[in-house]
């Protein structure tokens, strides 16, 4: 097996991927050193290259050309049953996972979206920004309106933006900034079921875009093809479709709960 990229060399790895909108969120995970990677090649220039990040192990990043080296570095890694790629690759990668591990896998599209004017202005009265003073309220949270990219929900709270839905005392729903580079920010967005569907995610996401754009950074929503809730939030904010990727995922990994490499299975 390959062993993980050393932290040491993580930032020669996040310099060989540009700052784009489809590649500086794992540029960010490998320069805020909140995750892992391995490797096979200079990491300068990789011949393929995979970058986990820590809050969400089981959907892993892959790059290079060689989609059978990146099989090959699929082998190393704990807990992975989707890898996200460009979309020209993962046709054959899904064959090379096949092939090589003898699991069926499925294609889903995942969808970027860019903010380049001022977003659309959407007021709910449960919605306001978040700040250091609201962590406890984070902590109490569900685990899917918890904050990432950062090192702590604390860190989020101080260095990146957030903005929830908070109804009686609890929150409800969440629009944060999850990582960032110099040019560009991710947002991620999650409701709670009894909440969705009422403009809280809309409102969030807002007040989130308007603050990114402030500290000069370009707003980002990704998406799965399949996730048309989240897809009209995006466009009625102000987003418009930038460009695609993929998932290769793997159903019989997703129903064990991820890879695991002690086993290969």
């Amino acid at each position: 097996m390959s062993r993980p990229v050393e932290r040491a060399q993580e930032e020669e790895l996040a310099n060989s991927l540009p700052d784009t909108p489809t590649t500086f969120g794992p540029r960010c995970v490998l320069l805020r050193h909140i995750g892992r990677a391995w490797a096979i090649g200079p990491h300068s220039r990789p011949h393929a290259a995979i970058v986990q990040a820590a809050w969400q192990p089981r959907e892993v990043m892959a790059f290079g050309e060689e989609v059978v080296e990146i099989g090959r570095l699929l082998r190393s890694v704990p807990g992975w049953d989707a890898v996200h790629c460009r979309e020209e690759l993962a046709e054959p990668l899904g064959r090379v996972i096949t092939r090589e591990f003898g699991w069926p896998t499925r294609m889903v599209r995942d969808l970027y979206f860019t903010l380049d004017d001022p977003p659309a202005v959407f007021r709910h009265p449960a919605v306001r920004r978040l700040s250091e003073s609201d962590l406890a309220l984070i902590e109490a949270a569900p685990p899917e309106l918890g904050l990432a990219g950062f090192d702590s929900p604390l860190a989020a709270l101080s260095g990146g933006v957030a903005a929830g839905a908070v109804v009686e005392g609890q929150l409800v729903g969440l629009v944060s900034m999850t990582v960032s580079s110099e040019m560009h920010a991710d947002l991620a967005a999650a409701v709670l079921e009894p909440w969705r569907r009422r403009g809280i995610a809309r409102a969030a996401a807002s007040l989130v875009a308007a603050e990114v754009q402030a500290r000069g950074l370009r707003p980002v929503w990704s998406t799965g093809e399949e996730n048309l809730a989240s897809q009209a939030v995006a466009r009625a904010v102000g987003f418009r479709e930038h460009g695609t990727m993929a998932y290769v995922v793997v159903p019989s990994l997703q129903r064990a709960g991820g890879f695991d490499p002690t086993h290969g299975r």
